[in-house]
């Protein structure tokens, strides 16, 4: 186990797993990039581990920062127990955030991460700067209320079949850049994650299900950040309508689309995403 270090990997694949203490319980981190004032803290999507981030796309982001991808608790290497409930999820990851000395930082939320990161924009302002969502939706998303359905569907293919089910378009383009994604998923050989266990995974499913069927408490509207918003034309998770709405709702938004693509978007367009990105991070407002 190697505890926090200040890491100088260049390469994602190749960066270290580290650790960091909170109560009692090591939660595991991966840094790549040079230290910078202003890191950009990535979280993962339903099921997903430090394994699961394209390295074409943080490698992409961090020539120009230090990028830190964190598992949540009771996910990949982390410790604890995985919460069924968002605002759990939220707490633990700005404890996280805190506990590596961050003071300030950007924030990329992604799938199930982008409701951790909304919940944090409004609960912890001024940890954050600028803050990037992907496939992600709103509190109410009427779409999440059919999400165990889907999943067991996905959950019924083989593993690679599945996860191009929900990520990518049933285009023939679509597919084999997804399937490209995932080739590059296993450039890391060794000091991988481990897999998302059966418990975390149907507290998981009960936390996406809850963000869609739960009283909507969040008011977007409170959020001053610049937020820059990326989605498929085609995402049936999310149902990508709901990024419009939280366009709508988020006074200093930005919306991108991406041609014939679903979930995993950002990783059909990796060169696409990261230009618009790092610009995002350091040129707007």
């Amino acid at each position: 186990m190697l505890l926090q270090t200040n890491s100088t990997a260049t390469r994602y694949a190749a960066a270290a797993t580290e650790y960091v203490a909170v109560d009692g319980i090591s939660y595991a981190h991966r840094r790549v990039g040079k230290s910078t004032d202003l890191p950009l803290i990535c979280l993962q999507h339903f099921t997903g581990t430090l394994d699961n981030w394209d390295p074409q796309v943080i490698d992409g982001l961090a020539r120009e920062r230090q990028v830190i991808t964190i598992d949540n608790a009771g996910i990949g290497n982390s410790g604890g127990e995985t919460p069924d409930n968002v605002q759990d999820m939220a707490k633990t990851a700005v404890s996280i955030i805190t506990a590596l000395g961050i003071t300030k930082c950007d924030l990329l939320g992604f799938s199930l991460g982008g409701f951790i990161a909304q919940t944090i924009a409004i609960t912890h302002p001024q940890l954050f700067r600028k803050i990037l969502l992907i496939g992600t939706a709103p509190q109410g998303t009427l779409a999440l209320h059919s999400f165990p359905e889907l999943v067991g569907r996905a959950f019924s293919k083989p593993p690679a079949e599945g996860y191009l089910y929900l990520f990518a378009t049933s285009s023939e383009k679509s597919r084999e850049k997804i399937k490209a994604a995932q080739a590059r998923f296993m450039e890391r050989e060794n000091d991988r994650d481990k897999q998302t266990s059966m418990p975390a995974i149907q507290a998981q499913i009960k936390a996406l299900t809850r963000w869609g069927t739960d009283p909507v408490t969040l008011n977007l509207g409170s959020i001053t950040h610049p937020v820059l918003i990326v989605q498929g034309s085609s995402d049936e998770m999310m149902n990508s309508a709901s990024s419009v709405e939280l366009f709508k709702q988020i006074p200093n938004a930005i919306l991108t689309f991406y041609p014939d693509s679903s979930h995993g978007s950002f990783f059909q367009y990796p060169e696409m995403f990261v230009d618009e990105a790092n610009s995002f991070l350091d040129k707007f407002m």
